[in-house]
C-alpha cells in the first residue's frame, strides 16, 4: 500500500508565516482599519502683502508667501485636494472675493467636511480695544483705509458664516491679532485611549491667532526664508509631524510657546469661536500614509517578529533538506534500490 506523502516544505512554511503575521499586523492594513474620518477635508487660504492705497509701512512681505506655504502643506502633506481649496492672493483678495468664497464653502460642503480657513493680512477693530465692544476685521487688498470698515471682513460676518456652515470641523488660523473677539472659553479636552475618534466625531469651531497684530518677518532671520514667526513654527509643527492623526488643539500647545520664545514673537491665542455652534469637538489634521512613521509595533513586538522571522527561516532551511532527502529516496525505490 502506498504511504502518504509528507506536507510539503512551502505548505508548512505557509502556516507559519500566517501565524506570526497573524500575532504581529503591520503596515497599511492595520492603518486602514483604524480609520474614521468620514468626510472631505476643504481649504480657503489668504494672503494680501499689497494695500494700494494704504502707507509704506503697512504694506506687508510674508503674508503671501506664508498663506501659500500652508495651501502646499496642506496639500502636498495632509492630502487636501486642490479642487477643494480656494486660494486668494493680493488683489484677487478683495473684499467681494472673500465674501464670495465664503458663500461658495456653505454651498459645496457636506455635514461630514472639515474645513481649515488662513488668513494673513491686515486687520484692525472697530470700537476701542479692552471695552468689551470692539469688534475685530480682516482688511482685503481694497480697503481704502485702514480704519474704514466699509470694505473690510467683520469678525462677526465670519462668525455668522461659520455657525450656518454644513460642516463637522472648522478650524481658523489667522495671522492677526484681531481675531480675539470671535473667541469663546476654553475647556480641557479629553485624552483617554480613543480621544481623537471621540473628539472627531463632535463638532468644532476653533480659531488660532498668531497674537501680532499682522504677519511679522524679520529680514535679518534668514532660517525662517522670509516667513513670519508664526507662520514658520506653523508650518514647521506640521512638517514634523508623523502621527496618522494630530488634533488642532495639539497643534496649539507646540506652535504657541515656541512662537512665544521668538525675540519678535507674541503668544498665540486659541479658543472655540463665540456664538458658532461648536460641540466641543475637534479639527483632526490627517497626515497622507507615505508621511505616518509606523507606530503599529513596539519595539519589543519588532524584536519578537524578527526572532520569529529567524526561526521561520530555520525552518525552511531544515524542511529544503527534508524534501531534498525525500526526493532521493523516492528515486532509490524507483530504481529497486535501499536508500
Amino acid at each position: 500500500m502506498r504511504s502518504a506523502r509528507p506536507i510539503g516544505a512551502g505548505v508548512v512554511l505557509g502556516f507559519i508565516l500566517i501565524a506570526v503575521v497573524g500575532v504581529f499586523p503591520v503596515g497599511g492594513g492595520a492603518r486602514a482599519a483604524e480609520e474614521f474620518i468620514e468626510g472631505q477635508y476643504w481649504a480657503l487660504i489668504i494672503g494680501v502683502d499689497k494695500y494700494p492705497t494704504f502707507p509704506d509701512d503697512m504694506q506687508l512681505v510674508s503674508a503671501r508667501k506664508d498663506a501659500e506655504a500652508v495651501a502646499a502643506m496642506l496639500r502636498d502633506r495632509y492630502g487636501f485636494a486642490k479642487e477643494q481649496m480656494i486660494e486668494l492672493y493680493d488683489e484677487t483678495a478683495t473684499r467681494k472675493g472673500i465674501i464670495k468664497a465664503l458663500a461658495q464653502l456653505k454651498r459645496q460642503l457636506t455635514p461630514k467636511d472639515s474645513l481649515v480657513v488662513y488668513f494673513a493680512g491686515q486687520g484692525g477693530y472697530e470700537g476701542k480695544k479692552g471695552r468689551g465692544g470692539e469688534i475685530g476685521y480682516w482688511l482685503p487688498f481694497d480697503a481704502e483705509r485702514p480704519e474704514d470698515t466699509s470694505a473690510a471682513v467683520l469678525n462677526t460676518q465670519l462668525r455668522d458664516f461659520f455657525a450656518n456652515y454644513p460642516v463637522r470641523h472648522i478650524f481658523l488660523i489667522s495671522d492677526s491679532a484681531f481675531s480675539n473677539s470671535l473667541m469663546g472659553k476654553t475647556t480641557t479636552l479629553l485624552r483617554a485611549k480613543d480621544a481623537t475618534k471621540e473628539l472627531y466625531r463632535d463638532k468644532s469651531r476653533w480659531v488660532l491667532e498668531s497674537g501680532g497684530n499682522y504677519p511679522m518677518a524679520d529680514p535679518a532671520d534668514k532660517t525662517k526664508k522670509g516667513h513670519s514667526v508664526f507662520a514658520w513654527h506653523l508650518l514647521k509643527t506640521l512638517e514634523a509631524n508623523t502621527k496618522p492623526y494630530l488634533l488642532g488643539a495639539d497643534l496649539v500647545e507646540i506652535v504657541a510657546p515656541k512662537v512665544s520664545n521668538e525675540k519678535q514673537g507674541t503668544l498665540p491665542r486659541s479658543a472655540p469661536i463665540i456664538g458658532a455652534g461648536d460641540e466641543g469637538g475637534q479639527f483632526v489634521f490627517r497626515l497622507l500614509p507615505q508621511y505616518q512613521k509606523d507606530r503599529s509595533l513596539t519595539t519589543k513586538d519588532k524584536a519578537r517578529l524578527e526572532a520569529e522571522k529567524a526561526k521561520v527561516d530555520a525552518a525552511q532551511k531544515e524542511l529544503e533538506e527534508l524534501e531534498l532527502q525525500l526526493k532521493q529516496a523516492e528515486e532509490a525505490l524507483k530504481k529497486g534500490k535501499k536508500p
